[in-house]
């Protein structure tokens, strides 16, 4: 109330000092304009009697060569804030006191020459928008035909206001000035005796139409005090009940409206407690099977489901509350089970991927032996199949190496062994060990960087090369190129190898490292891969501290770009 009392003060005295400015301005102008036409207008009728006086006496009308000239022009000099103009009756002028009589146009369309020749006296106004000046023409009709004219230049109101507006804000500001330290002192006088009202007593209120009001208000704060501290109790016994609990927990009404919830609760579903107070819990969920167990439990009996929230998996329980046989709420309980559930469903994936790719080289194995063991077999094919018999072994020997691999990062079963080595002589190494299946497809091999000392697990770094490497070449386009780049910075040592091969879509790039996953399975057999390599390498990152970064686009290449911290 206080700014309200004062803006408007001071608003309604701005207003005041803008209006008085403006009616005082074109009151003003007004007279000035007047005074200035009245000038005119007399000036105009001095110099005409003098001319028609001097036109009795010679009996000669006025004229270019007339003696008549040079009492004009000492007239003008004399009056130089006016115009003197005399204009014959044909429009064409005679004199003029400022410019040459040969470059005036011809004055026969002008009001005030028309007006003076047909009424003896005419005058009119022009206004100039570019100059922002305003001209006074008079005009009186003289004995001898011909039709003097006098005019005036003076500021226009738009001139004259800009003018004077500098002075007009100075004179506004200090009336601001003056109005905000009255403003201020009467909004506190107004304002003040409302904030010293003490509702508990009725005999210090300024303004006696106050005490009705003062009652009613008392009256309702002791019944609103007495409202808050039942609920208060209320509210402070089921927080001691709720505070620390990790499993989330709603309370509900009769109606499904929400009483209270924890925090736990709070943080499933991302709300704030003053934003889901007194709210029906189906607006804040609406998944059908948790609409259906509030439902149930608000209808008086018990139901459980499993519920999927973003990536998150819980249980939930409601139970209905009952009073004398009476429903007046209902209880929703949250558990967590999303480590079991993705527990489980990794083991699935991993058994079924595991039992997958065992089967097939198994496969491969059983029926090409039973055909040897059979004579099924002829002579001549014996080796190839056992060539084939041994490739789907190694494969399979391959296989399990990578699963226990894994299997012992996430057990953590890794023995530190860190050294100092040389990291491009171990790339240089590494990249010599594949060179004959990189000559197989006229594949370019090329290490780029300078001798690096890394601090590493050196078993680890010769895998993390070789699946690299390895995958560079498998997936690459016959005579293509495998780039292996390593550098360093104050933080890390980066490792990059880039191929030319059939590169990944953007919509796999995120799952490559998963195990198992190919972007290409059928390339995959094709090539021997297991579908683990890329999986060990990102455990061999995360377990020096380092992270991965990717980028590909099919058919055009791919490169993956590992960062070790320095140590």
């Amino acid at each position: 109330m206080r700014k309200r009392i004062y803006r408007n003060f001071i608003g309604l005295v701005f207003l005041s000092a803008f209006v008085l400015s403006t009616i005082l301005s074109l009151i003003f102008y007004n007279a000035f304009k007047s005074r200035v036409y009245l000038d005119v207008r007399e000036s105009a009728q001095l110099v005409a009697s003098v001319l028609n006086s001097a036109y009795a006496r010679s009996d000669m009308a006025l004229s270019p060569e007339s003696s008549f000239v040079e009492d004009l022009e000492f007239i003008g000099e004399n009056t130089k804030a006016l115009r003197i103009t005399v204009i014959s009756p044909d429009g064409s002028v005679i004199f003029d006191n400022e410019l040459p009589v040969y470059s005036l146009e011809n004055h026969s369309d002008r009001l005030e020459f028309r007006s003076a020749l047909e009424n003896g006296g005419g005058e009119a106004v022009r206004y100039s928008t570019s100059q922002m000046t305003e001209t006074y023409y008079y005009a009186i009709l003289l004995d001898d035909g011909n039709v003097l004219r006098l005019s005036r230049t003076t500021e226009g109101i738009t001139s004259i206001f800009l003018s004077v507006l500098p002075v007009v804000i100075l004179v506004t500001v200090g009336i601001m000035v003056i109005a905000n330290y009255f403003a201020r002192r009467l909004t506190r006088n107004i304002v003040n005796p409302f904030e010293s009202i003490d509702f508990d007593s009725e005999n210090i209120i300024a303004y006696d139409e106050l005490v009705p009001y003062a009652k009613r208000i008392n009256q309702q704060k002791q019944e609103i005090n007495s409202q808050l501290a039942a609920m208060q109790n209320r509210s402070d016994m089921v927080l001691a009940i709720t505070n620390n609990m990790r499993e989330g927990l709603i309370l509900l009404d009769d109606t499904g409206k929400i009483l209270t919830a924890n925090k736990s609760a709070l943080d499933i579903f991302q709300e704030n407690e003053d934003d889901i107070s007194d709210v029906d819990i189906l607006h804040i969920c609406r998944d059908i099977d948790f609409q259906n167990g509030v439902k149930t439990s608000l209808s008086g009996s018990n139901a459980e489901i499993v519920w999927e929230n973003s990536g998150e998996y819980y249980s939930i329980f409601f139970s209905p509350v009952l009073s004398a046989d009476e429903i007046i709420g209902s209880i929703v309980l949250f558990f967590d089970i999303s480590d079991r559930i993705n527990a489980e469903q990794l083991r699935k994936e991993f058994s079924a991927n595991v039992s997958h790719e065992l089967k097939t080289p198994l496969t491969s194995i059983s029926a090409l032996s039973e055909m040897i063991s059979n004579g099924m077999a002829k002579d001549e094919d014996v080796q190839g199949f056992a060539e084939k018999i041994a490739e789907q072994a190694r494969r399979l020997m391959n296989i399990i190496d990578d699963i226990i691999k894994l299997s012992e990062f996430d057990e953590n079963r890794i023995v530190r062994d860190f050294e100092h080595f040389d990291l491009y002589s171990l790339a240089q190494s590494v990249l010599d060990s594949l060179r004959a299946e990189a000559d197989a497809k006229a594949l370019t091999v090329e290490l780029f960087g300078q001798h690096i000392m890394a601090f590493a697990d050196r078993q680890m770094i010769d895998e993390l090369l070789y699946n690299l490497l390895d995958n560079a070449i498998k997936y690459n386009k016959t005579g293509g190129s495998v780039k292996v780049t390593l550098s360093e910075s104050e933080a890390h040592q980066r490792i990059a190898v880039t191929d030319t091969g059939v590169g990944i879509p953007l919509e796999q790039q995120s799952r490559v490292f998963e195990r198992f996953y190919r972007v290409d399975s059928s390339r995959s057999k094709k090539t021997g891969g297991t579908g683990l390599g890329l999986s060990i390498v990102k455990h061999i990152v995360e377990y020096h501290g380092g992270y991965i970064e990717l980028a590909s686009a099919p058919e055009t290449g791919t490169t993956i770009t590992c960062y070790l911290p320095k140590k």
